[in-house]
């Protein structure tokens, strides 16, 4: 029998050895590829700390090369930082102030650029830093000395460096206004305390004895203020000069002068004044001066924007404590009189000048005045409550009638009741007098002291104005009052012409049948009676008209315009009633002796007016 392969069989089993081969194959692969792959990891394992090396070497290198960039520029910078030294460090007159200032600008811009950068090169900053903050003093010290001259002087001295140079540090530090505007204003406020300060001393107010009266002018105040303004005017100019703003400035400048020297030192030592009565009325001129100086000083500041509210307190209470002055003044009159033992007319005229040349004195400080009678109510100076004397007696007060409160009224008021406190006072005096003056006596007495008064007021232009229309008013109410007290003896005089011939030309009316008096005159008209009258009437004005003018021939007048004015006052009274006397009755035949009765014709009353008067 005979073997027979089936093909198909054949494929198949070479298949399957193939397969075996690939199964084989794949195993050898498979194990291969894990080898392989455990070597991968491996080698993974072992490369990655030889990168990290690498990289942290990298690293390394990248910062030893910054770190060589850093030191070379610490190095190029420490040697810019030691020429800036070098020059910042000597002075800068000998390095110009130019050159100093843009090294010092150059070294602050060298400092902003490295400070963030030399963060770990400590000492290298702090003693830059220090260079530039020695330097900064340096040119403020340099600055203060360029302005440590009288501001006058500076502007004075026709060069205009230095001014230049203050205002290059100036505008060096104009990034910092209230750093430079403190720097100068401390500079020169002490350069102002330092000039004025050896002139407070000049105002101490000396002791004097009691009977010589203070000169205005002689205590320093006055100069001292002068000169304090015009030490505030140069600094003024000087600011305008180097563009800085007075208001921020002039302040801070002056305020220790005010404060320590004005405030605390002379204010305080004219309070002193204010321990006794005595002490004030005696030091009453330099009183009012000083306060005249503080309120001009006070007026000052504040045209120029200086504000001071401690000294403008302080003024305001030294202020109110001085106006007791005005009842001190009506106390002294008061007083004067009250020690005055017997009035008369030999001590009339030396009263009237002590305490009206007084009144004049003070009268030439207005703007004090004002201000201190400002704290009053009208009237309120008068000592006796309520003021007895000046509504019984004072008749030449006017009623406020306008309603005015101002100061200016107040003491136009003022210096009216003291004129008023004198005159009547002697009035008084006169009428008490055991001489048993007549009232045309007092009258004279009176009126020539009130044309002393008026004749010291034309003199003093500051008085006159003070007491204004108003005063004068009340003067001319007070000089009629006493005029008709010294006329008293003229108008009796007149007085007879009026009342006798009322008298006559009644009777000669009713004699005639009640038709009225009459007019006529003539002799065919008079009856027995009315001549009688007629006589009477021209004995009687003879014998007063004479009497008068013996007591006026008793007055010793010295003054021309006294007699004048007191001689048109006694023709304006006299001349118009005699002439109607005489024109009536001078030439009627009321008698056959006419000359025993009429004396005079109007030409020769008028002669003899002009003669004895």
């Amino acid at each position: 029998m005979s073997l027979t392969v089936d093909v198909d069989e054949a494929d198949v089993a070479v298949l399957s050895q193939n397969l075996a081969k690939s199964k084989e194959l794949f195993s050898q692969i498979s194990k291969s590829l894990t080898n392989v792959s455990q070597k991968s990891i491996n080698a993974s394992k072992n490369i990655k700390p030889i990168l990290r090396d690498v990289n942290r070497l990298n690293n390394h290198k990248g910062q030893i090369e910054n770190g060589l960039n850093l030191l070379q520029d610490v190095n190029e910078s420490a040697v810019q930082i030691n020429n800036f030294e070098n020059i910042l460090n000597n002075p800068i007159e000998l390095i110009g102030l130019k050159k100093y200032i843009d090294t010092l600008d150059k070294s602050r811009a060298l400092f902003k650029i490295i400070k963030p950068r030399f963060k770990k090169f400590t000492g290298i900053l702090i003693n830059f830093e220090n260079l530039i903050d020695k330097s900064d003093m340096k040119l403020q010290t340099h600055m203060q000395g360029l302005i440590k001259q009288d501001a006058g002087e500076i502007l004075q001295d026709g060069s205009t460096a230095k001014i230049n140079d203050i205002k290059t540090i100036l505008r060096y530090f104009g990034t910092d206004t209230a750093h430079v505007y403190k720097i100068y204003s401390r500079s020169r406020g002490n350069n102002v305390y330092e000039k004025l300060k050896p002139l407070e001393a000049s105002t101490e107010p000396k002791e004097r004895p009691e009977n010589i009266p203070y000169e205005k002018g002689s205590n320093g105040i006055t100069s001292f203020t002068t000169t304090f303004m015009n030490v505030i005017e140069n600094e003024l100019r000087l600011l305008k000069e180097l563009n800085l703003p007075r208001s921020e400035v002039v302040g801070p400048i002056v305020e220790r002068s005010v404060g320590e020297i004005y405030n605390h030192g002379i204010i305080n030592r004219f309070s002193h004044f204010f321990n006794s009565s005595s002490a004030i009325i005696q030091n009453d001129i330099l009183l009012l001066e000083f306060i005249d100086n503080l309120l001009q000083f006070q007026e000052f500041l504040r045209k120029n924007g200086v504000s001071n509210k401690e000294f403008d307190n302080s003024i305001a209470l030294f202020i109110t404590k001085s106006s007791v002055l005005f009842k001190e003044y009506i106390k002294l009159i008061e007083l004067r009189f009250q020690n005055t033992e017997k009035i008369t007319e030999i001590n009339i005229p030396q009263i009237i000048v002590d305490l009206f040349s007084r009144i004049r004195r003070i009268s030439e400080f207005p703007h004090a005045l004002l201000s201190l009678i400002s704290t009053y109510k009208l009237g309120d100076w008068l000592i006796v409550k309520p003021p007895v004397k000046f509504i019984t007696v004072y008749t030449s007060v006017i009623p406020n009638t306008a309603n005015d409160e101002s100061a200016e009224y107040h003491l136009s008021s003022f210096f009216s009741d003291i004129i008023d406190s004198i005159t009547i006072n002697i009035e008084i005096g006169l009428k008490n007098n055991e001489a048993n003056y007549k009232k045309s006596t007092q009258g004279f007495h009176l009126i020539k002291n009130v044309v002393m008064i008026e004749t010291i007021l034309n003199r003093s232009e500051t008085l006159h104005k003070s007491l204004g229309n108003l005063g004068m008013e009340r003067l001319n109410k007070l000089k009629n009052r006493f005029l008709k007290l010294f006329l008293d003896d003229w108008n009796y005089a007149s007085y007879i012409i009026i009342r006798d011939m009322t008298t006559i030309a009644t009777s000669h009316a009713h004699a005639a049948g009640g038709q009225g008096p009459s007019t006529g005159g003539s002799s065919g008209h008079l009856s027995n009676k009315e001549k009688e009258q007629i006589k009477d009437l021209f004995k009687n004005f003879n014998d007063s008209f004479e009497d008068a003018i013996r007591n006026y021939e008793k007055y010793n007048i010295t003054d021309v315009n006294l007699r004048n004015y007191l001689s048109n006052e006694i023709k304006k009274l006299i001349i118009n009633a005699y002439f109607k006397l005489y024109d009536k009755y001078g030439n009627s035949d009321f008698t056959k002796n006419k000359s025993k009765y009429v004396k005079y014709d109007k030409q020769q009353f008028e002669r003899i007016l002009n003669e004895k008067l």
